[in-house]
C-alpha cells in the first residue's frame, strides 16, 4: 500500500469560531491527556498520575523508606509526569503568542521516523481575544464536554483506540506558517527547528480538525486584532491542502520539535496492588 493511499480518520470539531487563544491552549492540552491515557502510555489518567506523584514526594520528605521497586517506579513516573507537564506548558505559551500554531502534532514511537500512532491537531488560524465577550464563545467547559463526546462517540477514532500500543515515546511538533516573520518560536528552548520525517506507511494517522467553516465569524469584537496583525483575508488563504504523511519543513511552513520526550511506563504491581496504593497509605 502506497502511503498516498493511506487513508487517516478525519474527526472534524468545527470550533474555532468559539475559542479564544486561552481556551485554545486549555483545550489542546486536555487532548494531549486524553490521548496519552487512551492509548495506555500512562497507566493512570492524568489528575490521579499528578496526585500519586504528589503525595509521594510527601513521603519522601519524610524520610519514609520504600522497596526498591517502589523507588524505581516513582523515578519512571516522576520522569514522565515533568516532562509531560513541561511540553504541555510550552504549548500553551506558544498558543498564546502572537503567532498562534497552525497545528500540534502528537507522535506515539520510538522515534518520530518509525512512529506507530500520529495524532493531528489542525488548529484555527485566529482566535478571539481572551478578554472578548462575544455571544459565539463558549466556555472551556462546554468546549471541553462537546469535544470529548465526540471523540468518545466517534466509531473511526474507536477503530483506532480498539487495538492499543505499549509504552513508547511521545514526541511533540508545532506547524506554524512562514509570513512576515510570523514563524518565530518564542521559547527556542522548548521547541527547535526541525526538518521533519515522513510518517511511516504502517502508521495510523488521526487528525482532529478545530477549524470552523466560517472564520470570517472569529472577527466579532469591534477591536479585533488578528495574530501578528495579518489580514483576516490571509488568514483564511492559510488553510492549504496539507499531505497528512508527512511533517515536513518547506519554504512556507516550518516544523518546530519539542525539547522534551515522554517516554510512557507501565504500572507496578507488588503483590497484586499497584504501588502507587503504598504511596497514598504512607
Amino acid at each position: 500500500m502506497n502511503s498516498s493511499d493511506r487513508k487517516p480518520v478525519l474527526v472534524n470539531l468545527n470550533i474555532g469560531d468559539q475559542l479564544t487563544s486561552t481556551s485554545c491552549g486549555h483545550v489542546v492540552v486536555e487532548l494531549i491527556k486524553f490521548i496519552v491515557y487512551q492509548r495506555l502510555q500512562i497507566p493512570y489518567s492524568y489528575q490521579w498520575l499528578k496526585q500519586v506523584i504528589n503525595k509521594k514526594k510527601e513521603s519522601i520528605n519524610l524520610d519514609q523508606k520504600e522497596s526498591f521497586q517502589s523507588e524505581r517506579h516513582f523515578h519512571v513516573a516522576s520522569t514522565a509526569l515533568a516532562n509531560l507537564d513541561f511540553t504541555l506548558k510550552s504549548i500553551l505559551q506558544e498558543i498564546s503568542g502572537s503567532s498562534i500554531p497552525l497545528e500540534v502534532c502528537i507522535a506515539l514511537g520510538a522515534t518520530p521516523v518509525t512512529c506507530k500512532e500520529v495524532y493531528r491537531l489542525l488548529l484555527p488560524t485566529i482566535c478571539h481575544k481572551p478578554q472578548c465577550h462575544s455571544s459565539l464563545i463558549a466556555t472551556d467547559q462546554k468546549i471541553q464536554r462537546n469535544i470529548f463526546r465526540s471523540l468518545v462517540t466517534s466509531e473511526e477514532l474507536n477503530q483506532v483506540f480498539f487495538n492499543s500500543i505499549p509504552p513508547t515515546n511521545m514526541y511533540v511538533f508545532l506547524r506554524k506558517k512562514t509570513l512576515d516573520n510570523q514563524d518565530a518560536i518564542l521559547s527556542t528552548s522548548n521547541f527547535t527547528f526541525t526538518d521533519g520525517c515522513r510518517i511511516p506507511r504502517s502508521s495510523k494517522i488521526v487528525v482532529i480538525d478545530f477549524r470552523t467553516d466560517k472564520p470570517a465569524s472569529v472577527s466579532c469584537c469591534n477591536d479585533f486584532q488578528i495574530f501578528g496583525d495579518l489580514e483576516s483575508t490571509k488568514c483564511n488563504e492559510i488553510n492549504l491542502d496539507i499531505d497528512y504523511n508527512e511533517i515536513e519543513s518547506t519554504d512556507d511552513m516550518k516544523w518546530y520539535q519539542s525539547s522534551y520526550v515522554m517516554k510512557g511506563f507501565k504500572d507496578c504491581i507488588v503483590n497484586g496492588s499497584s504501588v502507587t496504593n503504598q504511596w497514598l497509605d504512607s
